[in-house]
């Protein structure tokens, strides 16, 4: 039998994980669990929830809906997908995703390679000092995006919010 080159990970419970208070995430699975292969994200969006578009340079991305709807740009294509679907985002390709119901939604972001292990953690704190959409807000995320080759495309939201309510509660 061949030697792992890390040690066998813990079960992670439902109830377990490192959590990421500003963003409502919980760590799931980290960076040495599987040998930096992997991260794996929980998390819940609240109606109007708007993750901006953004291009990953460094690794795959697959979000999986464990409850509610959410609405998904992936390159070119809007669609809107519910609990159980597979929504792969690959590095390079630009992607931006919303909760537009009345419902929160609640999703497994999964990360190939792990390089993105504390980029949730330190955007949290991101959120946590500096109000949303202010001059500070955008230069501290621009910095963090840039140490984890993740590209932002502010430009993008104005578009993607007045086609498709992105960022919008239904009513």
């Amino acid at each position: 039998m061949k030697t792992q080159p890390f040690e066998i990970p813990t079960p992670v419970a439902p109830s377990d994980g490192e959590p990421v208070p500003a963003l409502n995430m919980v760590h799931k699975v980290n960076y040495p669990d599987l040998g930096g292969l992997l991260l794996v994200m929980e998390g819940i969006l609240t109606p109007g929830a708007f993750v901006h578009p953004h291009t990953h340079t460094r690794e795959d991305e697959c979000t999986y809906i464990l409850e509610g709807t959410l609405t998904f740009l992936v390159g070119e294509r809007v669609s809107t997908h519910g609990a159980g679907s597979y929504i792969p985002k690959p590095r390079g390709i630009p992607h931006a995703f919303w909760n537009s119901s009345t419902e929160p939604a609640r999703a497994m972001e999964m990360h190939t390679p792990a390089t993105f292990q504390r980029y949730y953690d330190e955007l949290g704190v991101v959120f946590s000092t500096h109000p949303e959409n202010s001059p500070g807000f955008f230069a501290a995320f621009d910095a963090l995006a840039a140490k984890y080759g993740l590209l932002m495309h502010w430009d993008m939201a104005k578009d993607l919010q007045a086609r498709y309510g992105a960022g919008l509660v239904a009513t």
